[in-house]
């Protein structure tokens, strides 16, 4: 498998981006989809069987997400040196296509179609960077505000199956 990158700018307004595979998640109603997305249990159960990856921001904003997926995929060197965390390796199961969104966006066939993303069948190992791109000079203007060159806020690492174990934990990080 060769590597491949997408950038992503992601909004959510439930204080949780995702990665997911789009062919679990079809709600017929909101309540339907505010019931999963409320209760832990379902979120938890979801990383479980491999469905869905938390990209648990804390909060309601606008990120720039890139991920990557192929062989002896890493952080490129400024990433790695504006590393803030690093999350455990979570579970992902790929039909072919994976979906990247807020947390608002799962189950949603429009968004889920517009904006699947191609990736081999197969089982992967799906670590989450948390990038300071603020401390980056390349990626801050004298104003304070990113650059077209800025680092992203988050950077996916999608690997071969690690053969576990996965995190299967709603909040990305663990607090030091």
């Amino acid at each position: 498998m060769t590597e491949r990158e997408i950038s992503r700018l992601v909004r959510t307004n439930a204080g949780m981006c995702a990665l997911w595979r789009p062919e679990s998640f079809e709600f017929e109603e909101f309540e339907e989809w505010e019931d999963w997305a409320t209760d832990n249990r379902n979120l938890v159960d979801s990383m479980i069987s491999g469905d869905f990856v938390p990209i648990n921001v804390g909060g309601d904003g606008v990120f720039q997400v890139s991920v990557r997926w192929g062989e002896n995929v890493r952080l490129a060197e400024d990433e790695h040196r504006c590393l803030l965390v690093s999350s455990d390796p979570y579970l992902l199961l790929s039909e072919g296509w994976f979906v990247v969104g807020g947390l608002e966006d799962v189950g949603d066939v429009a968004f889920s179609s517009a904006n699947r993303v191609y990736l081999p069948r197969g089982r992967y190992a799906v670590r989450v960077h948390l990038i300071d791109w603020k401390i980056d000079p390349a990626s801050v203007d004298a104003g304070g505000q990113p650059t077209q060159a800025a680092l992203p806020d988050f950077v996916i690492l999608i690997a071969s199956e690690s053969g576990g174990p996965y995190r299967t934990k709603v909040q990305t990080f663990e607090r030091r």
